[in-house]
């Protein structure tokens, strides 16, 4: 996971973009976009947590505390496993 590459979705693609390009990644298709990653498991990754972002974004949030909300919360996750 590359937190660069989800700023750099979420800031340029409309959730409308992000979908098509998780959905794309999860039937084994390419994605209507570049997305960065070493495979598609980790494009996935990033398409989703941009999704997170843009959708906060989208419901009125700023665009840099979305994403450190987002990736606290990843973060969180990480080390209660």
């Amino acid at each position: 996971m590359k937190a660069p590459v989800i700023r750099k979705l979420s800031r340029a693609h409309d959730a409308a973009t992000l979908a098509a390009c998780a959905e794309a990644l999860m039937g084994g298709a390419a994605p209507p976009v570049e997305v960065e990653g070493e495979d598609d498991g980790e494009r996935l990754t990033h398409v989703m947590l941009a999704q997170r972002v843009r959708a906060a974004v989208d419901g009125g949030a700023d665009a840099g505390d979305a994403f450190r909300e987002v990736m606290s919360s990843v973060r969180d996750v990480l080390t209660d496993g």
